[in-house]
């Protein structure tokens, strides 16, 4: 290569690297116009979590999907690729500046070894260029973006590999020998019979860097900016509970709003999830809300919270009024063989459909934390412009006057527990356990025989427990995700102020999501003196400590729904299949359980919420018939309402029967 030509070759190589640096600088900085939150506690934990999910690519297997795996690997392949081709790429870039440069001072031993790890991954991200062409070609997923600039993308790193192998054949063919340490590379100079020819040689360079070098200025203006920010989102995710909301300050009489409108409301890290996102689409797969027929698609949050910051930069720097992150309408139909895109701003009606599940979260693979963006958003139109679904008003109306969703009157708590050896705090002021029923457990019907059945089996095995009687108030879970933040406080204060009053030590409850709210959320409020159980974990702890001895073994086939707020939120997946199993019970897993389970369609307050499209509990049910299974098994009083509804709805009365464990197990007492 020429003077001229290394000149030429250097400046493009300067002002490459100079923009990517520059658009890099310029993004971060935009996180300056958002809020300030701690994400740099716990560095050996955060470095962990970068090495595990971001290094070691484990991110992409958090779930057992067919279409999720296969991506996964692809992903993997991709990744590994170029963390090991970029020693390639740096020394191709510095032998055009410096001819004859060589990694080879390094040793013949080691120089074979990376001449071995090029040829072998070049064809390993060819395979994966392959495998991604026939995945949007041929299967063509529903969860993929199918905009242009992915097929651009893959055409560019195809040509980068088919380059990078021409001009290793062409080395062999100008020495006249096989190099035996780049088989595939000889494999096609033997089977091609490539000659050398310079001047093919130099077009060959010269394709392969431009390329490279636009795909290193096209990565931070596209979607591969997650190639920058997906690993350090992984050193900054959640280290906290799954749902760990910002607590807002009710005591601030500056304060002129709550909640967050406009993208500078929001924190950094939320910020940040948008540059992070790979738009894989995992989540928007596993959606319970984006895949029966909602217009909810957790990849498009983050994603419209990045693009409202771009369409609002010179606003931001200007001090004008900013586009806000919501709108009321949406024109736009939603698409049958794709998710619908957002824009610049999130429609209001895609909020209320999410059921917190957490699915999102749990197969995200840059540890984007999309239910806490929603939630914020939510806030702002409950607490500030009073906008929310109209049923909505009657369920918070009911917390507030009567201290359930269902508006049965207060004093009536109680009445659940006539006839039974329940005593309350007053009653038994030296009790050990409180079972805090929960609304569920006090005023729904099916709710109700699981607080009798659990009430039983803690008589049977003798622990001393008391129920706050009358005097508890709802745990406040449906009003927090809803978004009515100051219902909740005020829900969630005076339930610490009666656990105060009675020196409660130690809570059992039968709803994972009071359990979720009470173990977690609490604490910050002050609520921090106390032990949180759900009954599937008491129970297998009475049945190890021997106080519970099953007496009639239950020769039935069941199957286990694994709850989104016991599992996803609290990773209590085994002591319920082990009770299950210690009752004598056949276990049918569904397709999608464990951390892939799918929503009921109760949780985020959706049990108030009037549901369009396909109903998520239909789904669930006849995920659950197909197991053949006679017992579908809950150990939720929100799931066993939706179950039950859904195997009525699908007349499966006769085959199936929706119970909760406890009810399983007070049957097995005898």
């Amino acid at each position: 290569m020429g003077v001229a030509e290394r000149i030429i070759l250097a400046i493009l190589i300067v002002g490459s690297l100079g923009y990517f640096f520059w658009r890099v600088y310029y993004l971060y900085s935009l996180l300056k116009f958002t809020q300030p939150e701690n994400r740099f506690d716990n560095p050996v934990k955060r470095i962990a979590n970068a090495i595990k999910y971001g290094l070691l690519q484990l991110c992409h297997f958090k779930v057992k999907d067919i279409d999720i795996n296969y991506a996964g690997v692809m992903h993997a392949m991709l990744f590994f690729g170029f963390v090991v081709l970029l020693l390639g790429e740096i020394e191709l870039l510095i032998r055009g500046l410096f001819p004859g440069f060589s990694y080879d001072f390094l040793g013949k031993t080691i120089y074979s070894i990376y001449l071995f790890s090029q040829d072998f991954f070049i064809l390993v991200v060819l395979i994966a260029m392959i495998m991604a062409f026939a995945r949007r070609l041929i299967w063509h997923p529903k969860k993929l973006t199918y905009h242009a600039s992915a097929y651009l993308i893959l055409s560019f790193i195809t040509i980068l590999m088919i380059t990078l192998l021409y001009m290793s054949a062409s080395d062999m063919a100008r020495v006249g020998a096989y190099n035996p340490y780049q088989p595939f590379s000889g494999f096609l100079y033997n089977a091609l019979h490539i000659k050398y020819s310079p001047v093919g040689y130099q077009i060959a360079y010269w394709l392969h860097v431009i390329i490279l070098l636009t795909f290193l200025d096209f990565i931070p203006n596209s979607k591969h900016l997650h190639l920058i920010a997906g690993i350090p989102n992984n050193y900054f995710s959640n280290l906290g509970p799954s749902m760990d909301l910002r607590e807002l300050d009710f005591e601030d009489e500056e304060a002129e709003s709550f909640g967050v409108n406009n993208v500078n409301e929001l924190t950094w890290k939320e910020v940040h999830d948008g540059y992070a996102c790979t738009e894989c689409g995992r989540c928007a797969h596993v959606c319970p809300a984006a895949n029966t027929g909602k217009l909810l698609v957790p990849r498009e949050i983050v994603i419209t919270i990045k693009e409202n910051l771009f369409e609002n930069v010179e606003n931001l720097k200007e001090n004008k009024e900013l586009i806000p992150l919501t709108k009321e309408e949406f024109d736009k139909e939603l698409p049958e063989d794709t998710y619908v895109e957002y824009g610049v701003q999130i429609p209001e009606k895609a909020l209320w459909q999410c059921t917190t599940c957490g699915a999102c979260q749990a197969v995200c693979p840059v540890s984007n934390e999309h239910i806490r963006s929603m939630v914020d958003l939510k806030r702002y139109l409950v607490l500030t412009e009073a906008k929310f679904p109209e049923k909505l008003t009657l369920a918070f109306r009911n917390m507030e006057n009567n201290y359930n969703p269902w508006g049965i009157y207060a004093g009536s708590r109680l009445d659940w527990a006539d006839g039974l050896d329940v005593k309350t705090v007053e009653q038994n002021k030296d009790f050990e356990i409180l079972f805090f029923v929960g609304c569920a457990g006090a005023f729904d019907d099916r709710g109700k025989k699981i607080a009798k059945s659990f009430v039983n089996v803690l008589n049977k095995a003798g622990v001393n427990f008391a129920v706050l009687g009358t005097k508890e108030r709802c745990c406040g879970d449906n009003a927090r995700r809803l978004g009515n933040e100051y219902l909740f406080y005020n829900l969630a204060m005076e339930n610490i102020e009666l656990f105060k009053q009675y020196n409660v030590k130690k809570i059992v409850t039968t709803c994972p999501h009071g359990y979720y709210t009470l173990k977690n959320e609490y604490p910050k409020l002050g609520g921090d003196f106390f032990e949180v159980v759900h009954h599937t974990e008491f129970i297998k702890q009475l049945i190890d400590e021997g106080k519970l001895k099953i007496q009639n073994k239950i020769n039935e086939t069941a199957t286990f729904h694994d709850s989104c707020y016991l599992g996803r939120h609290s990773g209590i997946y085994e002591q319920p299949r082990e009770i299950l199993k210690a009752l004598g019970m056949e276990l049918r897993e569904m397709k999608r359980n464990r951390n892939y389970s799918f929503c009921c369609g109760a949780g985020g307050g959706m049990m108030w919420v009037e549901e369009e499209g396909e109903r998520m509990n239909r789904v669930r049910t006849q995920q659950a018939a197909e197991t053949e299974a006679k017992d579908i098994v809950t150990a939720c009083p929100f799931c066993m309402i939706m179950l039950d509804d859904g195997v009525k709805d699908l007349s499966l009365e006769e085959k199936n029967e929706v119970i909760d464990i406890v009810q399983l197990v007070e049957k097995s007492l005898g």
